[in-house]
């Protein structure tokens, strides 16, 4: 007997990733929110969003504030859009497979299968928090060789947007008094650097939107914070130093990284140009040409910002930093799970893409670890997408089957069917 379709969503609070059980890669990753231009009275929304040209001046709705799903009208409205224009389904003729916070209120659970078997119609539903289905598809690429697999053990550092949890797992099950929060993601990135750049160069605060696109592209992880904040010192000579070009709104709509040395021979061929011209204007029209873009500055912004990660309280957050809540995490459980535990580190999430988080993770954590315990810090080629990828596995095998609640089940059981699923 063959298995309806399958659809997941990792349900994030940044972004969300829509698409078929058993595909290797999402249909479609856009951003989880609606958003109004400036002006206008229509709203993009979901995949609209993400490909809209212009990204300035954006107001942006989110259905999911500090983790938790509060809106559950607009989430339905990006599901709908997704599931109809995207996956050109009808959820009639499918299943479902959600990504949920950790320890998520019973209420909103509830409410949320209101949505997905009254309003929306699915056959069948099933979710759990996404460092489960990360933990699935770790143990699948590590193979039965790996004790860790073989016991389902090890640790998961999910970096998301609203919140970084360390998750351990034995037997492949959530060991729930090891669970870390960090109140710290890249919703507070985002807002952190928006406010740094606003107070040292052009004010970008109502520009959410497009300065995550600025961090996404130009922010990194130091490896040594004291060493680049000396090269970093001097403007002009800094390393760091780069030039984001703001949109304009005619010819340069989502903006970019200026190239330096393809701006020094523009710059060049101008001034070149300026020379050889034999009237005033002409002069004048083209020096204006070096002064047309507006440009953003970053320079010690582009480190000092991920460095949240490992210093919360630069910010008043009085927590520990990622490395030492992973080792926090750990000495929460048994001690005997220790060696299993930390041979099977795995960063996810999308703060973890970010350029030299594993290194800097690693070496932190290497130095809080016993020396007769083996570390193993996996990152996967995309981490953002990793959790994703264990939905798409789970869901397209009959494990799904075995947990997932039917629309007969709860029409049948109610309350105590959407209890009996999450017990």
């Amino acid at each position: 007997m063959s298995l309806p379709p399958v659809i997941a969503i990792d349900n994030g609070g940044g972004n969300c990733k829509i698409g078929m059980a058993g595909q290797a890669a999402p249909t479609k990753v856009f951003p989880n929110a609606s958003a109004k231009p400036k002006g206008e009275r229509g709203a993009l929304i979901a995949d609209l969003l993400a490909d809209s040209k212009e990204v300035s001046q954006l107001t942006l709705r989110r259905p999911v504030d500090r983790g938790y799903l509060c809106n559950l009208e607009l989430q339905r409205e990006i599901w709908s859009r997704g599931i109809r224009a995207l996956l050109r389904r009808q959820p009639g003729e499918c299943g479902l497979l959600l990504s949920e916070p950790l320890f998520n209120f019973e209420e909103i659970r509830s409410n949320t299968q209101q949505v997905v078997f009254e309003e929306m119609g699915f056959r069948s539903f099933y979710a759990a928090p996404a460092p489960v289905f990360s933990m699935h598809r770790a143990a699948g690429l590590l193979g039965a060789s790996s004790p860790a697999a073989r016991t389902g053990a090890g640790v998961i550092v999910d970096a998301g947007f609203s919140f970084t949890h360390i998750v351990p797992f034995f037997k492949g099950q959530v060991l729930e008094g090891g669970v870390r929060r960090i109140n710290l993601g890249g919703k507070l990135m985002t807002n952190y650097l928006k406010e740094l750049v606003s107070y040292r160069s052009l004010n970008m605060m109502d520009e959410t939107y497009l300065m995550d696109s600025v961090k996404e592209q130009l922010c990194f992880v130091s490896q040594n914070v004291k060493a680049d904040l000396k090269a970093a010192q001097n403007l002009a000579r800094s390393p760091h130093r780069r030039e984001f070009v703001l949109p304009d709104g005619v010819n340069n709509l989502r903006g970019y990284v200026r190239d330096p040395a393809a701006w020094a021979e523009k710059v060049q061929a101008i001034k070149d140009a300026v020379r050889a011209a034999e009237s005033m204007d002409e002069k004048r029209r083209l020096a204006s040409q070096m002064e047309a873009d507006q440009v953003l500055v970053l320079n010690n912004e582009r480190f000092m910002v991920p460095e949240l990660l490992f210093h919360p309280d630069d910010v008043g957050l009085h927590q520990a930093g990622v490395a030492e809540a992973t080792v926090q995490a750990v000495t929460a459980t048994h001690a005997a799970l220790a060696p299993l535990l930390y041979s099977n580190v795995v960063l996810t999430g999308g703060i973890a893409s970010c350029p030299g988080f594993r290194d800097r993770f690693t070496t932190e954590l290497r130095a809080l670890v016993p020396d007769d315990h083996d570390l193993n810090v996996f990152q996967p080629q995309d981490p953002a997408l990793f959790a994703w990828e264990g939905m798409s596995v789970f869901g397209s095998s009959r494990s799904y089957s075995s947990v997932a609640l039917t629309k007969a089940q709860y029409e049948e059981g109610g309350g105590w069917a959407a209890h009996r699923q999450y017990s």
